[in-house]
């Protein structure tokens, strides 16, 4: 997500610098064979093999073969709106080390020459009508998958909110639980400890009388005594034990529950942000025809 979240703030901006290129402009690169005028468009947030790779699979659709060793050859490719004749189109994208931006070169090579300013008007303007639709059907498809993935970004955001909405409403639940059974623990400590302190007297009192005058039936009941003593003191220390351990749980759920509503701040700010580059995002696809 962090990585989409950079993504994201680096397209805010590199769209300013693209917004203003949305047409084919007409430059010049340096081929293998040559320098030759060409047709260029900047593009952003992509690079050089997936411009070439949409290249290459256009002109294999209307080219007699293609070739892709140095840049991107259409050889006998037939493009009717430029040229009765086959033609040759070399394309080639360039990429500066580290930036997000990239130009897509296109030069043709028609019977009278390379394409350029100087070609006949009709000639040029078709050939830069040719590179312009493919661009812009480029543009496109770069812009739909930068929305489905600031969409899929948006939709994991808002999932994740509501998996934090779930444990905060589990966890109040179990403050309450825990709160219940702290209570019910300390009434069981009462009850444990009145019914020790009962038998106590009457366990002092047999052993007083045994002490003068024994019997087996008094031993017997004098140990029956100590047991339910020993059973009642029990209770109480796991009574006790339940209590802390309650009483622990409740404060541990309410840590838990302050850093949760931290997060979902925090992911409710991301989800903002994110629902304004999805907007953004829907508005450029929208502007590219």
């Amino acid at each position: 997500m962090k990585l989409l979240l950079s993504l994201s703030a680096a397209l805010l901006v590199i769209t300013d610098i693209t917004a203003q290129q949305t047409q084919v402009e007409v430059s010049s690169f340096s081929f293998s064979d040559g320098v030759h005028p060409t047709f260029s468009f900047l593009f952003e947030g992509t690079d050089t093999k997936y411009v070439e790779s949409f290249w290459k699979d256009e002109l294999k659709n209307i080219s007699a073969s293609v070739s892709n060793k140095k840049e991107v050859i259409g050889a006998g490719a037939v493009v009717p709106q430029i040229s009765a004749d086959t033609v040759r189109v070399l394309m080639k994208a360039e990429q500066r080390k580290g930036s997000p931006l990239l130009t897509a070169h296109v030069a043709i090579l028609a019977t009278g020459g390379f394409i350029g300013p100087s070609s006949d008007a009709r000639v040029f303007d078709a050939a830069k009508a040719f590179v312009q639709q493919r661009n812009t059907q480029l543009r496109r498809q770069l812009a739909e998958q930068e929305l489905t993935l600031g969409e899929k970004g948006l939709a994991k955001l808002n999932a994740e909110l509501q998996v934090l909405q779930r444990d905060k409403e589990r966890a109040e639940a179990g403050i309450e639980k825990s709160k219940q059974r702290a209570a019910e623990a300390v009434i069981e400590q009462e009850r444990a400890k009145a019914e020790a302190d009962e038998l106590g007297p009457r366990i002092s009192a047999l052993q007083s009388e045994l002490a003068t005058t024994p019997s087996d039936e008094g031993t017997k009941e004098l140990n029956g005594l100590i047991k339910d003593r020993n059973r009642a003191q029990d209770r109480n220390r796991k009574a006790q034990d339940e209590e802390r351990n309650m009483t622990k749980k409740a404060d541990d759920l309410a840590w838990a529950i302050k850093q949760n509503v931290e997060d979902q701040a925090k992911k409710s700010e991301a989800i903002a942000e994110q629902t304004t580059l999805v907007k953004t995002l829907r508005e450029k696809l929208a502007d590219i025809r």
